[in-house]
């Protein structure tokens, strides 16, 4: 019972600091050179058509550490693509800082190919609706 607490707390603390981020600001990094203080929160994976690629999409959480009470607090640091080949450690990616994802309700993800894939990022309103909010399309096809 406990560790659902703690769970549940450790998500709350999450979706508060996330809803101060909104979407936008995107960088890419050609490998995974993680800041050993981040953690990730795997959301969703994806293999494409005949499984020659894979996606995940992940939450990174950094550690921040409250002077003034002396805690450790987890909080949201940004979005992240993960890609590669179908079975591979997924060490590429692409990165959006500043994603809300408090809003998202689910990611629609549609492969055109084994290597093109469109994300649809669907987000719910304040009434319940939903609606497709962006589009992100990644070209993870290798020279």
């Amino acid at each position: 019972m406990l560790r659902k607490w703690v769970l549940f707390i450790g998500v709350a603390v999450s979706l508060l600091a996330i809803s101060a981020c909104s979407n936008g600001i995107e960088y890419s990094s050609n490998q995974n050179k993680d800041d050993p203080e981040l953690f990730s929160f795997s959301l969703t994976t994806s293999a494409s058509p005949n499984q020659v690629n894979i996606i995940e999409l992940k939450e990174m959480g950094k550690n921040f550490e409250d002077k003034k009470d002396n805690k450790m607090i987890q909080t949201f640091h940004s979005f992240r693509i993960y890609y590669g080949e179908y079975g591979s450690v997924l060490e590429e990616y692409k990165e959006y800082v500043q994603f809300d994802l408090s809003t998202v309700d689910y990611f629609d993800i549609q492969w055109i190919n084994d290597s093109l894939v469109s994300i649809n990022v669907i987000r719910k309103k304040d009434d319940g609706s939903t609606f497709k909010a962006e589009s992100i399309d990644l070209d993870i096809s290798y020279k």
